[in-house]
């Protein structure tokens, strides 16, 4: 399963986490104190000791929010959930918290239960209930949530196959910087899906994503080179994005290393 990445709320909290006194956040406290202790706090805690991966102490302190209608916590006590983070994967647990967090309204919740829904995660699959809660995040500018749009278009999934909507809903997220939908875009350059086929805006976009971290990216501005697919070919620019994108992690282009002997 693909790992479902979080709303994070900003770096700021993260500089708050590293000077904090250690194991404050998991301070000693009863499960009443917990329990009373004021939603903005409990969030806090929660956030700091999710930083520290310290997930059962963000697990209990999210909770304690969420308990109390915080709508972010609820979203993030659905993703340790679903993850089995800090306590077993449990996605009927994680489907519940998150419908809390979605039912009032909070983008994060919306773009997950739309997750749950298209992956069959505690319930039935249903694109079309996935594409319902993924417009409704992307609506409150969402852009991860504008990308899932954007791939159900793409794909035909609960819609129509439409090359056209999905290219404007990747644009959309793109224009917030996020680096998968800048990174499929270059794909739908380089496929010709919906636009003219153009391997130059291709790897403009796919350059774009690489900067930003996509390893995806890395990966197709390595194939580009090595084909000779909008730039001169190039084996040995080829084999140093692909370098790149297997150190990341990314299986395809450790794989295109071992067939190429003496480009790694």
């Amino acid at each position: 399963m693909a790992r479902v990445r979080p709303l994070l709320f900003g770096l700021m909290l993260a500089a708050l986490a590293s000077a904090a006194t250690p194991g404050a956040a998991n301070a000693s406290l009863t499960g009443d104190e917990v329990l009373h202790m004021p939603a903005g706090a409990a969030f806090h805690r929660g956030d700091l000791a999710y930083r520290r991966r310290d997930f059962p102490a963000a697990l209990r302190w999210f909770r304690a929010a969420g308990d109390q209608g915080d709508a972010a916590a609820q979203n993030y006590v659905g993703w340790l959930y679903a993850n089995g983070l800090g306590t077993a994967r449990d996605y009927d647990e994680a489907l519940r918290w998150y419908r809390k967090s979605a039912g009032q309204g909070n983008p994060g919740g919306e773009n997950y239960l739309g997750w749950m829904y298209q992956h069959g995660f505690g319930v039935s699959h249903d694109d079309a209930q996935a594409m319902d809660w993924y417009r409704k995040a992307a609506d409150q500018g969402s852009a991860e949530a504008a990308r899932h749009v954007g791939f159900l278009y793409r794909n035909g999934n609960g819609v129509p196959v439409d090359y056209g909507a999905a290219m404007r809903w990747f644009e959309k997220a793109a224009d917030k910087g996020d680096a998968a939908a800048e990174s499929s875009i270059g794909w739908m350059y380089q496929s010709g899906m919906g636009v003219a086929q153009d391997y130059t805006a291709a790897m403009r976009w796919y350059r774009l994503a690489a900067a930003h971290g996509n390893v995806d990216a890395e990966y197709s501005i390595g194939l580009l080179y090595a084909s000779g697919l909008g730039v001169p070919s190039d084996i040995g620019e080829a084999s140093q994005w692909m370098q790149k994108s297997a150190g990341a992690g990314n299986a395809d282009a450790a794989d295109w290393l071992k067939t190429h002997p003496g480009a790694d």
